[in-house]
């Protein structure tokens, strides 16, 4: 399976208080868990488990959880007894679409990831990621490693479609681990992106010295070539002297599965290349140290953005904050994440498509952009140029007058609180000396109140 997006689902921000790390922290929501899957032994398995590990670290707590789930198998696939899977508990029964979906799967941790997760039914943003890694991102949701709606911010970001597919931030990101408890194979090296390069630690490391703990994070390469993180488990135990690493994983035979691999050995393992299985460990990672990230106030040149129907090309502004864009709201409606929606930021410019915005009618309109380390509110114009015949200088707001509503847009223009449109930029100097300064401010303030003199080219056709 070629899992390189699969890293997708996985999601993380902050350990929570002691007392989240039960199931009752999760209960306040009937769509937690389905109707099947508490008639089955796994959600007693795992009431249980997190009982019983309540005192321990979240790694431990998330290994619990997975360990608790062994058997539970996938019944996406065509000529199983469906009736019997129901019966099971085992099989998730509100989207039939997915019955033959072998690596999303049917199963309870897809439904939780689709349906209360992304907070809907029919209408929730569909996700493409496989079980193994929406099992890992239920596992350390179960810990409590990150609350629903941090989840759902991740999953619009990575696993909703259109979707990020970086090399390796991407999945990195997506857990929110720090750099520093993160560890790369030799075979990883080509992976990690220039775009955060700065902040990787750990690279090159033989992954038979990768500090291996109970409850971390393996990600595998199953072919050993390096090209794909498809696979991603919890560690159970690492033997030093013998190289052999027992791990627990979902979407492993169709099922969650507790399997070994010997380092040392140099075989065809799972049905792929026959090379040494050291070649496929591409990266290790911990989190029991992780702190929230600090919030930081998210700022940018231009609080109000101007921006025409007819333009040829998206709006640009910069911001002070060098994190991935995870969504966009326009009035309150998600528009879209990251790169696949042509919106994104790179050295702290933030680039939305033409595509993305070119529906929107003319008219004020609230966004809300959300980074990785904070949130940035702005107000965004629409105008609709090319259906105004005549436009006159200074008259900014295109109603067909000059007046001290476009004095007041132009006054903030100048000392850049509007980032106005290209239109607007050639009204606005009303003074002709190639740049917006207060001296068109002063010339359209004579010009409204009925100077002879000193108004420019103020009130005349553009």
């Amino acid at each position: 399976m070629k899992l390189k997006r699969m890293f997708c689902a996985l999601t993380a921000a902050a350990v929570l208080a002691a007392s989240m790390f039960s199931l009752t922290a999760h209960a306040d929501d009937s769509k937690a868990y389905s109707d099947e899957y508490k008639s089955s032994p796994y959600y007693e398995k795992l009431t249980a488990a997190l009982e019983d590990s309540r005192d321990k670290t979240t790694m431990e707590k998330a290994l619990a959880a997975a360990l608790s789930q062994e058997g539970y198998k996938n019944y996406a696939t065509e000529g199983a007894d469906l009736d019997k899977a129901r019966e099971d508990g085992l099989l998730w029964t509100g989207k039939e679409l997915r019955m033959n979906a072998h690596d999303t799967g049917n199963t309870e941790y897809t439904r939780w990831a689709q349906t209360w997760v992304m907070g809907g039914e029919g209408d929730a943003q569909y996700l493409d990621c496989d079980w193994c890694a929406i099992f890992v991102s239920w596992c350390l949701y179960q810990a409590g490693y990150y609350s629903k709606d941090e989840l759902k911010k991740y999953y619009y970001a990575y696993c909703a479609e259109p979707r990020v597919e970086y090399d390796a931030d991407s999945w990195i990101l997506a857990y929110n681990l720090d750099q520093k408890n993160v560890w790369y194979a030799p075979k990883a090296h080509h992976k990690l992106d220039a775009y955060n390069w700065n902040t990787y630690y750990n690279i090159d490391i033989d992954p038979f010295e990768m500090p291996y703990k109970p409850g971390g994070l393996v990600f595998f390469s199953w072919d050993g070539s390096g090209e794909y993180f498809d696979h991603v488990s919890i560690v159970v135990d690492y033997d030093q002297d013998t190289h052999v690493l027992t791990y627990s994983n979902g979407n492993s035979a169709g099922q969650v599965i507790t399997r070994q691999i010997d380092l040392d050995v140099e075989e065809e393992f799972r049905g792929m290349a026959f090379t040494k299985n050291s070649n496929r460990i591409m990266a290790y990672a911990d989190y029991d140290e992780i702190k929230p990230l600090e919030p930081k106030k998210i700022t940018a040149p231009n609080t109000e953005i101007m921006w025409d129907k007819g333009a040829s090309s998206g709006l640009r502004f910069r911001t002070n904050s060098d994190s991935k864009i995870f969504s966009v709201t326009v009035d309150g409606e998600y528009l879209g994440s990251n790169v696949e929606s042509n919106m994104i930021l790179h050295e702290g410019k933030v680039i939305i498509g033409r595509s993305e915005i070119v529906n929107l009618e003319a008219g004020s309109h609230d966004l809300l952009f959300t980074f990785d380390d904070g949130a940035l509110p702005l107000t965004l114009t629409v105008t609709d140029e090319n259906g105004i015949e005549d436009k006159l200088y200074g008259d900014l707001n295109f109603d067909g007058k000059v007046t001290v509503d476009d004095a007041t847009v132009l006054q903030r223009a100048a000392v850049d609180f509007v980032q106005l449109t290209d239109t607007q930029t050639a009204l606005a100097d009303v003074n002709g000396d190639g740049r917006v300064s207060v001296l068109d401010v002063t010339c359209v303030q004579k010009y409204i109140a009925q100077f002879a003199s000193g108004t420019g080219r103020a009130g005349q056709k553009y």
